[in-house]
């Protein structure tokens, strides 16, 4: 690992002496001989390569370079000393810090509620949107600590895994078009199929299916989000099979689209399940999954009834 040139001790020590103006003072403040505190700071100066302190006045002075180390010092200092505090008290009910990725359709359709849950549980918290691919990678990175994905990682088996959602894949047609097809052969036969591309999962997953399907669908647009392909859709440009959360994180374009059922001979089901590494959290993810869920039933499952009532009972949380 790449040393940093000092560690807590030797930050005490300059900020003891900047703070004194002395060194002798320094070090009986800190219960230390002068010639150690002397050591100290000289062993931190050529480690950093840079003057700290003017020896030449008395008492001795910050350089410019040594104000700006004065100020990150103590902040340091102070981050270790709350750290201190909380690691000797075993009060480990509020992380400090927590990072999660999501699809971005359960971020618009469930955001506000679900910000409210991690916000009584941590003190600081980042969320962040993109690609299922992009998601996995950052939690085995370690560079988030959670994701609710539709990628569960099944390979990796240092994770736990908590599934929030079952939703089913239905068909999207413009709704000036929902008279004249109510199937979905009769779909692919007169409109232009609007992909989701294909480094995306729910791409991928979508073109799985229709090759099941045996159905050759010619490749004539690929959006990158949900958003897009949707508003193309309402705009009478073609037709997509995506899942509900995505089609309720579109708002008022809704208006114009109509969903189908999708041909009921094969299951086709997308599953969000939130991935953690095992342990470190406590029971946190366990919180946040049960929490998620509930907010699905309470939230978005009664706008389910209220406009698409034949998906009811394929939309399952838990």
């Amino acid at each position: 690992m790449k040393g940093f040139g000092f560690d807590l001790r030797s930050l005490e020590v300059f900020v003891a002496t900047a703070q004194t103006g002395n060194m002798t003072m320094a070090a009986t403040q800190l219960g230390l001989t002068q010639s150690s505190v002397s050591q100290t700071l000289s062993a931190l100066e050529q480690n950093l390569n840079v003057a700290l302190l003017d020896r030449s006045v008395r008492p001795v002075e910050l350089t410019v370079a040594g104000r700006y180390f004065y100020d990150q010092s103590c902040h340091l200092l102070a981050e270790a000393e709350k750290t201190h505090g909380v690691m000797t008290q075993g009060n480990f009910q509020k992380l400090h810090l927590l990072r999660i990725a999501m699809v971005d359709s359960l971020a618009t359709s469930l955001g506000q509620p679900l910000v409210e849950v991690i916000k009584r549980h941590t003190e600081h918290w980042r969320i962040s949107t993109g690609r299922s691919h992009m998601h996995a990678q950052s939690l085995l990175s370690r560079s988030v600590d959670i994701i609710i994905s539709d990628d569960a990682l099944d390979n990796h088996e240092h994770l736990s895994r908590h599934r929030i959602l079952r939703e089913p894949f239905v068909l999207v047609i413009p709704s000036l078009y929902a008279s004249q097809f109510q199937q979905l052969h009769q779909v692919v036969n007169q409109l232009d199929f609007i992909r989701y591309t294909s480094d995306s999962l729910i791409g991928v997953t979508i073109e799985r299916y229709l090759r099941r399907q045996n159905l050759n669908v010619p490749i004539r647009m690929q959006l990158d989000n949900t958003f897009a392909v949707l508003t193309s859709v309402a705009a009478g440009l073609g037709w997509t099979i995506t899942t509900p959360l995505c089609l309720f994180q579109c708002g008022p374009i809704r208006d114009k689209l109509t969903c189908l059922p999708l041909p009921g001979d094969e299951p086709f089901f997308r599953n969000l399940t939130l991935v953690s590494r095992h342990h470190e959290l406590g029971n946190l993810p366990q919180i946040l999954a049960n929490d998620s869920r509930q907010i699905i039933n309470q939230s978005f499952l009664p706008k389910i009834r209220d406009e698409l009532p034949w998906l009811e009972h394929e939309f399952y949380a838990g």
